[in-house]
């Protein structure tokens, strides 16, 4: 099986600038164990705290076939950070005068379903109900390593979304997540402006004081790139050019360095550009509901992750999270080359890193993890993690006899055989190629996958309770398909 080989590459090559040296380490040692059980070639990280100082650091590689290591400078595709700057060009053009947050959609961009009763503020709350085009079948083809057939442009997503009026929702309502809403704001800014939405955001940016931030013109990265790995079976892709800028436009076209995030951080969590009564609206949050079943407390193009304002985003072999703690002025960025969809492959990302340094350096200021906060049980070794994996994919195996039980199966203690079922369709079997605590509460078992539909790298999630190793819930329930719907646990 090819892989990445994340251990390499991590010498010191950045300044810290004074930040204190024992908890630089516990930085280095968050960030190595989630590239290394995520298969994740390189991150760089950015913290600005005005008491510790500046952390600034890159670790493992930016181009796997060179062996070029990242640097702080590298340029990362940001996805949906992206709306950051959208939503910030929308506001300013309210606070000008230049449109209102009640007028109509139908005002600037003709033909979407409820156009005449969605305000731009709706859809910058992603509250519009649009259809969201990303999760489209028709979309799934843009999202293969491969190059498709047909590329998607701005024709093709204005035709889905007006195709699709019996999946809109009722404006105002339940927010959704949805890159709809915002590819529509960057052609009402066209129209508002008259300017192409790359030279709108690119003012933002640069009204900002960012001079590596980029709403690109085409597929390719500005120099030094990271390049973006995802996995396609058991082979980490190249997919740096596979991301064109119409294909998530305003919602997430853009790509920059951590370097220029960590002081776009403090700049978006003041409010900059804004008057003071429109950031206040930006920063009023409400619950919205996300494509995997979750919530996210969202605002106007700014989300609430505890007491830090933030934003995350992904498109193909990147991910990326900032991070604003106003109490504290503190900034947190975190960004990688590597993303495989599904997300739950491979489980480790930019905002999985994000939440373990933030966790680590500021206790208690990020939304509850749910993970329990007893001490870590003993860890397995790669030969008993294999072992108790094989009992938990084996249907014939009865539940109360497995090693490993499913958090919260006391409603069903068949759950774990449920998963098992399902995944026995397509003769699925693990290899446990690495064990690794991530977390003083949470484990990684990294596997070499084999099944019917080929052989890929999967990371298997357990959490700690009850002083053993548990399946968390939510996994087992992702992976037991269609079978989930029998079992109260999941529902």
């Amino acid at each position: 099986m090819s892989m990445v080989v994340a251990g390499c590459g991590f010498a010191d090559r950045e300044p810290r600038n004074g930040f204190p040296a024992d908890e630089a380490a516990v930085i280095d040692s968050a960030v190595r164990a989630h590239m290394e059980a995520g298969l994740i070639p390189g991150a760089a990280v950015a913290i600005v705290d005005p008491q510790r100082g500046t952390f600034l650091r890159a670790y493992g590689l930016a181009d796997t076939a060179t062996g070029r290591p990242t640097t702080v400078d590298d340029h990362f595709r940001v996805g949906s950070v992206t709306k950051t700057f959208t939503a910030t060009a929308v506001l300013r053009a309210a606070d000008q005068g230049r449109l209102s947050l009640d007028d109509a959609l139908e005002k600037f961009v003709p033909g979407v379903p409820n156009g005449g009763a969605i305000t731009i503020r709706d859809l910058l709350g992603m509250r519009g109900g649009v259809y969201d085009y990303s999760t489209d079948p028709e979309f799934v083809e843009q999202l293969k390593p491969a190059k498709p057939a047909r590329e998607w442009g701005r024709g093709e997503v204005l035709r889905v979304i007006a195709a699709r009026p019996d999946l809109a929702k009722t404006p105002g309502q339940q927010g959704s997540y949805s890159n709809s809403e915002y590819y529509l704001l960057g052609l009402v800014l066209e129209r508002v402006t008259g300017k192409p939405v790359r030279q709108v955001l690119g003012e933002i940016a640069g009204d900002h004081g960012l001079r590596e931030t980029f709403y690109p013109e085409d597929r390719s990265l500005p120099a030094p790139a990271a390049r973006g790995y995802t996995y396609a079976a058991d082979v980490a892709v190249d997919v740096t050019e596979r991301t064109y800028p119409d294909l998530y436009g305003a919602a997430g076209a853009m790509v920059s360095s951590v370097a220029d995030l960590s002081s776009y951080a403090s700049g978006l969590g003041r409010g900059g550009l804004l008057k003071e009564s429109t950031f206040r609206a930006r920063t009023e949050f409400t619950d919205i509901s996300t494509p995997g079943g979750g919530t996210y407390r969202y605002g106007l193009g700014l989300a609430q992750d505890g007491r830090w304002l933030s934003h995350e985003g992904s498109v193909l072999g990147y991910t990326t999270k900032i991070g604003y703690l106003p109490e504290r002025d503190v900034g947190v960025v975190v960004a990688v080359n590597q993303h495989t969809l599904p997300a739950t492959q491979l489980m480790t990302n930019a905002p999985s890193i994000w939440s373990a340094i933030v966790d680590d350096l500021y206790p208690g200021t990020r939304a509850p993890a749910g993970l329990s906060t007893e001490p870590t049980p003993p860890v397995p070794t790669v030969a008993e993690m294999n072992s108790q994996l094989e009992e938990v994919f084996d249907p014939g195996v009865p539940a109360a006899q497995k090693s490993i039980r499913v958090v919260g199966d006391d409603e069903d203690p068949e759950l774990v055989n449920r998963m098992a079922s399902f995944q026995a369709q397509f003769s699925v079997q693990v290899n446990v190629d690495r064990v690794t605590v991530i977390r003083p509460n949470l484990l990684l078992a990294t596997t070499s996958t084999t099944s019917s539909e080929g052989n890929m790298p999967m990371v298997v999630p357990l959490v700690a309770s009850d002083g053993k190793w548990w399946l968390p819930t939510w996994w087992v329930c992702v992976a037991a398909g269609p079978e989930a719907g029998a079992s109260a646990v999941c529902r």
